[in-house]
Formats: C-alpha cells, sequence, structure tokens
C-alpha cells in the first residue's frame, strides 16, 4: 500500500511540469523513426512503477547491454541492495532475455536522499547512423519521504548494431 501511494505522488508529482519541459522543443527530444521501448519495471497494482527504493546502482550510468554474461553482472550490481521483505534468496532471479532479438538499456539517477526522484526512459529513435534513446530525470528538493533511493529504470530494445546516445532531459520541480 505504502508503495502504491508513493507512486502514485511521484507521477502526479511529475506529471504536468515533464510535459511542459518536452513540449518546449518536441522537435530537440524526439527526431528519427521510433523504436518500440518495452519496459521492464515492475507492476504495482497494475501500473508500471520504477525500480526505486531498493536499487543497488548508487552512482549515475547508463547502460547498454548485448549479451547474457554483461546482462547478469548488471542485474547482481542492481540487486546489491534489497527489500528486506523478500527474504533471504540474494536476489531475484534474472529476466530472460532474448539477445538475439533485443538489447537492454538501463538507466539510474544514483542515490538521493529524498522518495522525490524519478527517471524514465520517454522513448528512442533511429536516426544516422545511432540509436537515440530519451531519459528524463525528474527531481524534487521540497522533501518527500527521507529515505535513501536510487531511482533505475530498465527497458528493452530491438537489437541493433548501431550506437546508442542518451539524450538527457532534466525536469527539476520547484517548490511552492
Amino acid at each position: 500500500m505504502k508503495r502504491a501511494l508513493l507512486s502514485l505522488f511521484v507521477l502526479l508529482l511529475i506529471g504536468i511540469p515533464g510535459r511542459q519541459v518536452l513540449r518546449a522543443n518536441p522537435e530537440a527530444a524526439y527526431q528519427g523513426r521510433p523504436v518500440p521501448v518495452t519496459p521492464m519495471s515492475p507492476k504495482d497494482s497494475g501500473a508500471r512503477t520504477n525500480f526505486t527504493v531498493y536499487a543497488g546502482i548508487g552512482d549515475q550510468v547508463r547502460l547498454v547491454v548485448r549479451d547474457r554474461d554483461a546482462w547478469l553482472d548488471v542485474w547482481k550490481r542492481i540487486n546489491t541492495v534489497r527489500d528486506p521483505r523478500l527474504g533471504p534468496d540474494p536476489i531475484p532471479p534474472l529476466p530472460e532475455i532474448d539477445f538475439s532479438r533485443e538489447i537492454v538499456v538501463v538507466a539510474a539517477m544514483g542515490r538521493r536522499p529524498t522518495g522525490g526522484y524519478f527517471i524514465s526512459i520517454d522513448g528512442a529513435y533511429e536516426r544516422d547512423n545511432l540509436v537515440e534513446v530519451v531519459v528524463r530525470s525528474v527531481e524534487t528538493r521540497c522533501g518527500g519521504f527521507t529515505i535513501l533511493t536510487a531511482p533505475l529504470v530498465i527497458v528493452r530494445l530491438p537489437k541493433t548494431e548501431r550506437s546508442v546516445v542518451f539524450r538527457e532531459i532534466e525536469v527539476p520541480v520547484p517548490c511552492k
């Protein structure tokens, strides 16, 4: 229940400001042929949520994973800090990815002091000789739940040999 409320709070907090920033210059953020993006985050009451509170990646990273061995290493790193309510299992089962058809993209904000942070991958676009992934980071320093968080998002994209680059959109939420 607390997680559902936290997710709802964060979604409400970021909804309007995020759209305003992207509307300001949509051509800059979305150029090229759209690439299908499949979220891998857990579902909470039917809606997708961020890997937020217990993600173990403490620094800001952007990763492209193209094989199972690298995926296993990243998955272990993500799950170094675990929710104690999940029991003694050291890490959850590795999600199976068919790397002959897909790649995995991970975007992490790094550790933050409150629950007022969120990260998402808004889309991916193929142009020239690359794939551009649009990453939106939302932050508010206006309080929120005082808990150490490490927001993280994981998606699957169709396999490509093209270079993957990241377009960063930062959305500061002003205090009222």
